[in-house]
Formats: structure tokens, C-alpha cells, sequence
């Protein structure tokens, strides 16, 4: 008896503790903001034209904060925010490649852009990265580092760090995805490993151009691939129109976000024009990811129809709701609600 009692007071004692350690256990919350496919230039022949990209920040006085003024609030708010820039930025014309069907450039002022619009990386690995050669390449990537813009293109990944939590940033073209396929498998292990990595983004840009649904022969196959050996998130671009999303082994991946400020089309198309914000909030406790949840921003590329005014705008009430209706389409489990004021705010993810 006297045993027993001695064993209920030291359980009284260590629980008290335990929870206590439980409890005091920090969290760290960590919002990431993700957008779709920006042009933020013109076709080498349009940059005189008045209805282009760039013939619109002229006559905007050349207003680096025009093109993403309206979707600052929320990447001003956030902890990073990533986007697919799929042009050049570069004054270098020399390397232009003329038997392409259109090379897409911007000044390499316009990295303004990405400053004054609140972004701090992109994902280059596409194909409109090599419009201009090799030259013009290099030259906007040393343009994005001189703006304090961090680039991933193939193997060449970046890592930045929030609240303590090391981040890393892949971004693969289809065909690169495909050459780096195993190599993928090594090196975000070791990264993680050997760097301190806690969180692994993938940006693939795969698929097919205005098709909206995604397809499992290259999109759902490398997304799935990429989560299997170590990626945290999948961030699709490409098809220039909004797919679905899907919750794969408790991991995030978007198959496709749109459109965002897209210089490629001096018309807002009917089936590119919906496009959204995707905010991501992560949770993470003792730098391992607790869980994510995320809230939907609709938008639309363009404030205007059918002319592109290269200014995505966000969207309520039934603009809104198409949004999501795009978005769910393509996605195999239901979607919550939009709601005015707040996004559609999704349920929490739990990643293990």
C-alpha cells in the first residue's frame, strides 16, 4: 500500500511537469505569400507599342510600385514572398534569339518592380529564361542580386531564414526536372542535412498551357516525386490558368497559379484572367513544421477586360466565388468557402 502511494505521488508530480514542458514548448508561425507567372516586360518588338507592358508603366511615369500595387498589402504582411518571373530583366539585347516566337524583356529597372511590390525571390527555371541567350540570363540574375532578389534556376537553389527557421528554394523547368530527376532525390537530402534546412519549397514549371486540370504524367509524377524525397511545398506554373490543389502525404501542392502581372498578353483572356494569392502559414515547433494552413486570395490579372492593364486586382462577391470555382474544379477534396473580408481560409494541415 505504502508502495503504491509513493508511485501516485511521484505521477502527481511528474505530470504537472510534463504538461507544463508541453505547454512551454515554442511555436514559431511563419506566412509565406505565393503568385503565379509574371512577364514584367514586353515582347521585343512591342516596346514601343502604348497598350504593352511597357508601353503602360511609361505612361505611368514608369511607377515601379504600378504593376503589383495592389496586391502589396498582403506581400508587405507576409514573412517572404515567392512568384515565377518568366521574362528577362536585362539591358543586354545582344543575345536575343529570334527564331523563338516571342522573347519577353524588361529594363533592368524594373527589378524596382519586385522591390517596391514587396517581393523577395522568384522561381527562373522556365522557358522564357533563355529568350535572351545565356548573356541575358546571367545578366538579369546579377541584376535580381544587386535588388536583394534571390533567383532559383535548376541546380542552382537559394535558402533564407525566418524566426530561426532555414528555408530552401528549387525551381525546375520540365525538361530540367526530368535530367535532374535522381539528382533532386540527393541533394535535398543533403541540404537538409548538412545545411540546416527545415522547410524545402519545389517550383516546377510543367504542364500544359490553358488546360485546367492538371495532368499525372508530368505534373502529379514530379510533384508527388519531389514531396517523396523532401519537399515541404510544390508551387506549379505554366499552364497561364489556375488548376487545382492538392494535400499530398500532409504537404501542400499547387498545381498551377495563373496569371499574375503578365506582360505576355496585351488581353486579359477569358480563361487566364482568374488567378489568386496563396497565403501559407506555417507552424513549426522546435524547427521541425508542426503544420500549415492555407487561405485563398482571389484575384484577377487584370483590372480590366478584355485589355491587359498588367495590374492584378483582387476580386470579391462573384468574381470571387469563379475564382474558387476554377480552383475546385481540379481539386479532389472540397474546398472552404470564400469569404468576404477574410479569403477562403482552409483547414489546418497537421504534418505528421
Amino acid at each position: 500500500m505504502r508502495r503504491l502511494i509513493a508511485i501516485l505521488l511521484i505521477l502527481a508530480a511528474i505530470v504537472p511537469f510534463c504538461t507544463a514542458c508541453a505547454e512551454g514548448t515554442e511555436q514559431v508561425e511563419i506566412v509565406i505569400s505565393l503568385a503565379g507567372d509574371c512577364i514584367l516586360g514586353s515582347d521585343e518588338p512591342l516596346h514601343n507599342a502604348e497598350d504593352s507592358f511597357v508601353g503602360i508603366m511609361k505612361a505611368n511615369g514608369n511607377d515601379y510600385s504600378y504593376p503589383l500595387a495592389l496586391a502589396r498589402d498582403l506581400f508587405a504582411n507576409d514573412d517572404y514572398t515567392l512568384i515565377n518571373l518568366e521574362c528577362v530583366l536585362t539591358d543586354k539585347k545582344q543575345g536575343r534569339n529570334k527564331d523563338l516566337y516571342t522573347n519577353f524583356r524588361g529594363p533592368a529597372s524594373y527589378v524596382n518592380i519586385l522591390t517596391e511590390g514587396s517581393v523577395e525571390g522568384v522561381s527562373l527555371s522556365n522557358n522564357h529564361a533563355l529568350d535572351y541567350g545565356q548573356v541575358g540570363l546571367r545578366d538579369c540574375q546579377q541584376n535580381l542580386d544587386s535588388a536583394g532578389i534571390q533567383w532559383a534556376y535548376n541546380t542552382t537553389y537559394f535558402t533564407f531564414e525566418r524566426k530561426g527557421i532555414r528555408f530552401a528554394v528549387f525551381s525546375f523547368r520540365r525538361y530540367y526536372m526530368e535530367t535532374y530527376y535522381t539528382w533532386l532525390e540527393k541533394e535535398m537530402a543533403r541540404i537538409r542535412n548538412e545545411e540546416g534546412i527545415d522547410f524545402i519549397i519545389v517550383c516546377l514549371h510543367h504542364g500544359v498551357e490553358y488546360e485546367t486540370r492538371h495532368n499525372d504524367y508530368d505534373q502529379e509524377r514530379f510533384a508527388h516525386h519531389a514531396i517523396d524525397y523532401g519537399a515541404d511545398l510544390v508551387v506549379g506554373s505554366h499552364p497561364h490558368v489556375l488548376q487545382g490543389i492538392e494535400v499530398y502525404k500532409n504537404r501542400l501542392i499547387f498545381y498551377s497559379l495563373g496569371n499574375f502581372s503578365f506582360g505576355g498578353n496585351k488581353e486579359a483572356k477569358a480563361a487566364a484572367n482568374p488567378t489568386a494569392v496563396m497565403e501559407v502559414r506555417l507552424t513549426f515547433s522546435q524547427n521541425e513544421l508542426y503544420s500549415s494552413q492555407l487561405t485563398i486570395h482571389p484575384f484577377h490579372e487584370s483590372g480590366t477586360s478584355p485589355s491587359n492593364n498588367y495590374q492584378p486586382t483582387p476580386v470579391t462577391g462573384e468574381e470571387a466565388q469563379d475564382v474558387m470555382k476554377r480552383l475546385q474544379d481540379d481539386t479532389p477534396f472540397t474546398l472552404n468557402p470564400y469569404i468576404e473580408g477574410e479569403g477562403a481560409v482552409q483547414d489546418i494541415i497537421y504534418a505528421n
